[in-house]
Protein backbone atom coordinates (compact mmCIF):
# COMPACT_ATOMS: atom_id res chain seq x y z
CA UNK A 1 0.00 0.00 0.00
CA UNK A 2 1.39 3.40 -1.00
CA UNK A 3 1.91 6.33 1.36
CA UNK A 4 0.06 9.55 0.58
CA UNK A 5 0.84 13.26 0.30
CA UNK A 6 -2.45 15.17 0.44
CA UNK A 7 -1.38 18.81 0.30
CA UNK A 8 -0.80 20.71 -2.92
CA UNK A 9 2.95 20.75 -3.43
CA UNK A 10 4.49 24.24 -3.78
CA UNK A 11 7.16 24.14 -6.46
CA UNK A 12 9.35 26.83 -7.97
CA UNK A 13 10.00 27.03 -11.69
CA UNK A 14 12.18 29.10 -14.00
CA UNK A 15 9.70 31.55 -15.48
CA UNK A 16 10.96 31.06 -19.04
CA UNK A 17 9.83 27.40 -19.00
CA UNK A 18 6.46 28.37 -17.51
CA UNK A 19 5.39 30.11 -20.70
CA UNK A 20 6.48 33.52 -19.40
CA UNK A 21 8.16 35.52 -22.23
CA UNK A 22 11.16 36.55 -20.13
CA UNK A 23 14.06 35.10 -22.09
CA UNK A 24 16.64 37.52 -23.42
CA UNK A 25 14.85 37.44 -26.80
CA UNK A 26 11.33 37.67 -25.33
CA UNK A 27 10.52 34.01 -26.00
CA UNK A 28 9.53 31.22 -23.63
CA UNK A 29 9.08 27.45 -23.32
CA UNK A 30 6.33 25.24 -21.90
CA UNK A 31 8.06 22.57 -19.84
CA UNK A 32 4.77 21.47 -18.26
CA UNK A 33 3.04 20.44 -21.48
CA UNK A 34 3.50 16.75 -20.67
CA UNK A 35 1.91 16.91 -17.20
CA UNK A 36 -1.79 17.02 -18.08
CA UNK A 37 -3.95 16.54 -14.98
CA UNK A 38 -0.88 16.37 -12.77
CA UNK A 39 -0.45 20.14 -12.98
CA UNK A 40 -3.20 20.40 -10.35
CA UNK A 41 -0.96 18.56 -7.88
CA UNK A 42 1.36 21.58 -7.69
CA UNK A 43 1.27 25.27 -6.85
CA UNK A 44 3.82 26.96 -9.13
CA UNK A 45 5.92 30.02 -8.31
CA UNK A 46 7.77 31.21 -11.44
CA UNK A 47 10.88 33.35 -10.98
CA UNK A 48 13.45 34.90 -13.32
CA UNK A 49 16.71 36.01 -11.69
CA UNK A 50 17.73 37.94 -14.80
CA UNK A 51 14.52 39.98 -14.76
CA UNK A 52 14.84 40.48 -11.00
CA UNK A 53 18.35 41.73 -11.73
CA UNK A 54 16.80 44.55 -13.75
CA UNK A 55 18.26 43.38 -17.05
CA UNK A 56 14.92 43.74 -18.85
CA UNK A 57 13.29 42.02 -21.85
CA UNK A 58 14.60 41.95 -24.49
CA UNK A 59 18.21 42.12 -23.32
CA UNK A 60 21.67 41.13 -24.41
CA UNK A 61 22.45 37.50 -23.47
CA UNK A 62 24.83 37.03 -20.58
CA UNK A 63 27.61 34.54 -19.99
CA UNK A 64 29.83 33.43 -17.13
CA UNK A 65 33.62 33.49 -16.98
CA UNK A 66 33.44 30.61 -14.50
CA UNK A 67 30.73 28.47 -12.86
CA UNK A 68 28.20 30.06 -10.53
CA UNK A 69 30.00 28.78 -7.44
CA UNK A 70 33.05 30.81 -8.48
CA UNK A 71 30.90 33.87 -9.18
CA UNK A 72 29.45 33.73 -5.66
CA UNK A 73 32.96 33.35 -4.25
CA UNK A 74 34.13 36.44 -6.15
CA UNK A 75 36.40 34.40 -8.43
CA UNK A 76 34.43 34.77 -11.69
CA UNK A 77 32.24 37.35 -13.41
CA UNK A 78 28.96 37.62 -15.31
CA UNK A 79 29.15 39.70 -18.49
CA UNK A 80 26.79 40.60 -21.29
CA UNK A 81 27.62 40.32 -24.98
CA UNK A 82 29.37 43.71 -25.00
CA UNK A 83 31.51 42.78 -22.01
CA UNK A 84 29.60 44.85 -19.45
CA UNK A 85 29.96 43.45 -15.91
CA UNK A 86 26.50 42.51 -14.54
CA UNK A 87 27.75 40.25 -11.76
CA UNK A 88 26.39 42.24 -8.82
CA UNK A 89 23.00 42.71 -10.49
CA UNK A 90 22.55 38.99 -11.21
CA UNK A 91 23.63 37.99 -7.71
CA UNK A 92 21.06 40.39 -6.23
CA UNK A 93 18.39 39.19 -8.67
CA UNK A 94 19.13 35.59 -7.68
CA UNK A 95 18.84 36.42 -4.00
CA UNK A 96 15.52 38.17 -4.59
CA UNK A 97 14.21 35.14 -6.51
CA UNK A 98 15.32 32.80 -3.74
CA UNK A 99 13.58 34.95 -1.13
CA UNK A 100 10.33 34.85 -3.13
CA UNK A 101 10.49 31.06 -3.33
CA UNK A 102 11.13 30.79 0.40
CA UNK A 103 8.08 32.96 1.13
CA UNK A 104 6.03 30.59 -1.05
CA UNK A 105 7.16 27.59 1.01
CA UNK A 106 9.00 26.06 -1.92
CA UNK A 107 11.39 23.15 -1.40
CA UNK A 108 11.50 21.87 -4.99
CA UNK A 109 12.38 23.71 -8.18
CA UNK A 110 12.19 23.08 -11.93
CA UNK A 111 15.15 24.88 -13.50
CA UNK A 112 16.13 25.84 -17.05
CA UNK A 113 19.22 23.73 -17.49
CA UNK A 114 22.37 25.19 -19.13
CA UNK A 115 21.20 28.71 -18.26
CA UNK A 116 23.96 31.01 -16.90
CA UNK A 117 21.54 31.95 -14.12
CA UNK A 118 19.27 28.93 -13.42
CA UNK A 119 21.37 25.99 -14.64
CA UNK A 120 22.14 23.46 -11.90
CA UNK A 121 24.11 20.59 -13.43
CA UNK A 122 25.50 22.46 -16.44
CA UNK A 123 26.22 26.11 -17.09
CA UNK A 124 27.19 28.02 -20.20
CA UNK A 125 30.59 29.63 -19.74
CA UNK A 126 31.81 31.97 -22.46
CA UNK A 127 29.94 33.64 -25.30
CA UNK A 128 29.32 30.50 -27.38
CA UNK A 129 26.23 28.42 -26.68
CA UNK A 130 28.29 25.24 -27.06
CA UNK A 131 30.60 26.21 -24.21
CA UNK A 132 29.10 24.29 -21.30
CA UNK A 133 30.85 22.93 -18.23
CA UNK A 134 29.92 20.76 -15.30
CA UNK A 135 28.82 23.37 -12.81
CA UNK A 136 25.94 25.67 -12.00
CA UNK A 137 24.67 29.06 -13.00
CA UNK A 138 24.61 31.80 -10.37
CA UNK A 139 21.05 31.15 -9.17
CA UNK A 140 21.58 27.41 -9.59
CA UNK A 141 24.56 27.57 -7.23
CA UNK A 142 22.37 29.27 -4.62
CA UNK A 143 19.68 26.63 -5.07
CA UNK A 144 22.19 23.83 -4.48
CA UNK A 145 23.04 25.35 -1.11
CA UNK A 146 19.39 25.09 0.01
CA UNK A 147 19.28 21.29 -0.15
CA UNK A 148 16.03 21.47 -2.16
CA UNK A 149 14.89 18.91 -4.71
CA UNK A 150 16.07 20.36 -8.04
CA UNK A 151 14.57 19.18 -11.33
CA UNK A 152 16.09 20.08 -14.73
CA UNK A 153 13.52 21.10 -17.35
CA UNK A 154 14.72 18.15 -19.45
CA UNK A 155 13.04 15.85 -16.89
CA UNK A 156 9.68 16.89 -18.34
CA UNK A 157 10.52 16.26 -21.99
CA UNK A 158 8.70 12.93 -22.03
CA UNK A 159 6.39 10.92 -19.72
CA UNK A 160 9.01 8.27 -18.93
CA UNK A 161 11.57 10.71 -17.53
CA UNK A 162 8.93 12.60 -15.56
CA UNK A 163 7.57 9.32 -14.12
CA UNK A 164 10.97 8.63 -12.58
CA UNK A 165 11.58 12.17 -11.31
CA UNK A 166 8.06 12.44 -9.86
CA UNK A 167 8.46 9.18 -7.92
CA UNK A 168 11.63 10.45 -6.24
CA UNK A 169 10.18 13.93 -5.64
CA UNK A 170 7.14 12.63 -3.78
CA UNK A 171 9.25 10.18 -1.77
CA UNK A 172 11.69 13.00 -0.91
CA UNK A 173 8.90 15.30 0.30
CA UNK A 174 7.27 12.53 2.32
CA UNK A 175 10.52 11.53 4.04
CA UNK A 176 11.55 15.15 4.70
CA UNK A 177 8.29 15.78 6.59
CA UNK A 178 8.03 12.47 8.42
CA UNK A 179 8.43 12.51 12.20
CA UNK A 180 11.44 10.40 13.17
CA UNK A 181 12.36 10.09 16.82
CA UNK A 182 13.38 6.42 17.09
CA UNK A 183 15.38 3.96 15.04
CA UNK A 184 12.15 2.13 14.22
CA UNK A 185 10.66 5.30 12.70
CA UNK A 186 13.60 5.66 10.34
CA UNK A 187 13.69 1.95 9.55
CA UNK A 188 9.98 1.92 8.69
CA UNK A 189 10.43 4.96 6.46
CA UNK A 190 13.41 3.31 4.79
CA UNK A 191 11.26 0.34 3.79
CA UNK A 192 9.00 2.75 1.89
CA UNK A 193 11.71 4.49 -0.16
CA UNK A 194 14.46 1.88 -0.42
CA UNK A 195 13.16 0.39 -3.67
CA UNK A 196 13.67 3.69 -5.46
CA UNK A 197 17.25 3.87 -4.25
CA UNK A 198 17.90 0.28 -5.25
CA UNK A 199 17.05 1.38 -8.79
CA UNK A 200 19.43 4.35 -8.80
CA UNK A 201 22.29 3.07 -6.59
CA UNK A 202 22.17 -0.51 -5.32
CA UNK A 203 25.48 -0.20 -3.38
CA UNK A 204 24.18 2.82 -1.44
CA UNK A 205 20.84 1.13 -0.76
CA UNK A 206 22.47 -2.08 0.48
CA UNK A 207 24.92 -0.18 2.66
CA UNK A 208 22.20 2.02 4.16
CA UNK A 209 20.03 -1.01 4.85
CA UNK A 210 22.83 -2.65 6.83
CA UNK A 211 23.57 0.58 8.69
CA UNK A 212 19.96 1.07 9.75
CA UNK A 213 19.59 -2.55 10.80
CA UNK A 214 22.59 -2.11 13.14
CA UNK A 215 21.24 1.03 14.84
CA UNK A 216 20.56 0.79 18.58
CA UNK A 217 16.95 1.08 19.70
CA UNK A 218 17.31 4.71 20.78
CA UNK A 219 20.21 6.31 18.89
CA UNK A 220 21.08 10.00 19.30
CA UNK A 221 18.80 12.33 17.38
CA UNK A 222 21.82 13.60 15.43
CA UNK A 223 22.49 10.08 14.11
CA UNK A 224 18.90 9.73 12.91
CA UNK A 225 18.96 13.10 11.18
CA UNK A 226 22.32 12.36 9.56
CA UNK A 227 20.96 9.12 8.11
CA UNK A 228 17.78 10.85 6.97
CA UNK A 229 19.85 13.61 5.27
CA UNK A 230 21.93 11.05 3.36
CA UNK A 231 18.80 9.22 2.19
CA UNK A 232 17.23 12.50 1.08
CA UNK A 233 20.40 13.39 -0.80
CA UNK A 234 20.37 10.01 -2.54
CA UNK A 235 16.72 10.50 -3.55
CA UNK A 236 17.76 13.70 -5.38
CA UNK A 237 20.19 11.76 -7.57
CA UNK A 238 18.70 11.02 -11.02
CA UNK A 239 18.67 7.56 -12.52
CA UNK A 240 19.87 6.55 -15.99
CA UNK A 241 17.53 5.88 -18.89
CA UNK A 242 18.31 2.14 -19.01
CA UNK A 243 17.53 1.85 -15.30
CA UNK A 244 14.33 3.88 -15.70
CA UNK A 245 13.19 1.55 -18.51
CA UNK A 246 13.99 -1.49 -16.38
CA UNK A 247 12.12 -0.07 -13.36
CA UNK A 248 9.06 0.71 -15.46
CA UNK A 249 9.11 -2.71 -17.05
CA UNK A 250 9.25 -4.42 -13.64
CA UNK A 251 6.34 -2.28 -12.45
CA UNK A 252 4.30 -3.12 -15.52
CA UNK A 253 5.00 -6.85 -15.27
CA UNK A 254 3.99 -6.82 -11.61
CA UNK A 255 0.67 -5.17 -12.51
CA UNK A 256 0.07 -7.70 -15.29
CA UNK A 257 1.00 -10.59 -13.02
CA UNK A 258 -1.66 -9.69 -10.47
CA UNK A 259 -4.14 -9.06 -13.28
CA UNK A 260 -6.93 -7.76 -11.06
CA UNK A 261 -7.07 -6.08 -7.69
CA UNK A 262 -10.26 -6.60 -5.69
CA UNK A 263 -12.17 -7.26 -8.89
CA UNK A 264 -10.94 -4.15 -10.73
CA UNK A 265 -9.01 -4.70 -13.95
CA UNK A 266 -5.52 -3.32 -13.59
CA UNK A 267 -4.32 -3.41 -17.14
CA UNK A 268 -5.23 -4.90 -20.51
CA UNK A 269 -2.43 -3.48 -22.63
CA UNK A 270 -0.43 -5.93 -24.77
CA UNK A 271 3.18 -4.98 -25.50
CA UNK A 272 6.08 -6.82 -27.08
CA UNK A 273 9.27 -5.40 -25.64
CA UNK A 274 10.36 -2.76 -23.11
CA UNK A 275 13.05 -1.61 -25.55
CA UNK A 276 10.43 -0.18 -27.90
CA UNK A 277 10.06 3.48 -26.98
CA UNK A 278 6.46 3.71 -28.19
CA UNK A 279 5.47 0.85 -25.89
CA UNK A 280 7.18 2.49 -22.91
CA UNK A 281 5.47 5.82 -23.47
CA UNK A 282 2.09 4.06 -23.69
CA UNK A 283 2.74 2.03 -20.54
CA UNK A 284 3.82 4.97 -18.40
CA UNK A 285 0.83 7.06 -19.49
CA UNK A 286 -1.63 4.26 -18.78
CA UNK A 287 -0.06 3.33 -15.44
CA UNK A 288 -0.24 6.98 -14.36
CA UNK A 289 -3.93 7.14 -15.26
CA UNK A 290 -4.46 3.79 -13.56
CA UNK A 291 -3.05 5.12 -10.28
CA UNK A 292 -5.70 7.84 -10.22
CA UNK A 293 -8.56 5.63 -11.37
CA UNK A 294 -7.66 3.01 -8.77
CA UNK A 295 -7.68 5.60 -6.00
CA UNK A 296 -11.07 6.86 -7.09
CA UNK A 297 -12.30 3.26 -6.76
CA UNK A 298 -11.02 3.02 -3.16
CA UNK A 299 -7.77 1.30 -4.15
CA UNK A 300 -4.18 2.29 -3.52
CA UNK A 301 -2.50 0.70 -6.51
CA UNK A 302 0.54 2.73 -7.48
CA UNK A 303 3.78 2.61 -9.41
CA UNK A 304 5.36 4.81 -6.73
CA UNK A 305 5.83 4.20 -2.99
CA UNK A 306 4.42 7.68 -2.28
CA UNK A 307 1.44 9.16 -4.14
CA UNK A 308 0.01 12.66 -4.15
CA UNK A 309 -3.78 12.73 -3.85
CA UNK A 310 -6.20 15.58 -3.23
CA UNK A 311 -7.01 16.06 0.47
CA UNK A 312 -10.74 16.38 -0.23
CA UNK A 313 -10.82 13.02 -1.98
CA UNK A 314 -8.90 11.43 0.86
CA UNK A 315 -11.35 12.81 3.45
CA UNK A 316 -14.34 11.70 1.38
CA UNK A 317 -12.83 8.27 1.02
CA UNK A 318 -12.28 7.97 4.78
CA UNK A 319 -15.82 9.19 5.48
CA UNK A 320 -17.26 6.53 3.19
CA UNK A 321 -15.31 3.87 5.08
CA UNK A 322 -16.70 5.07 8.41
CA UNK A 323 -20.26 4.84 7.08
Amino acid sequence: MAELITRTVPIGISACVYRCPVRYNGKSFDALATLGRERADFSFTPVCPECMAGLGVPRMPIHLTGPGQEVLAGEAKVRDRRGRDVTEALVEGSRASLAALQRAGVRAMIVKEASPSCGVYKARVGKKRTEQIEGSGVFGAMLLETGWFLIPDSALTNPLLWWEWRRRLHAWLWLADREITRAKDLYDAWHVVKFLLQETSRPFADGMGRELAALPKNPPAASLEDARARILDALRTPSTRPRIRQALWKTYINAKKHGKLDGVDLHDLEVNSPEVSANLMTIVKELTVLERVSFENDLLFGTSPVLRRDARRVRAREAEKEE
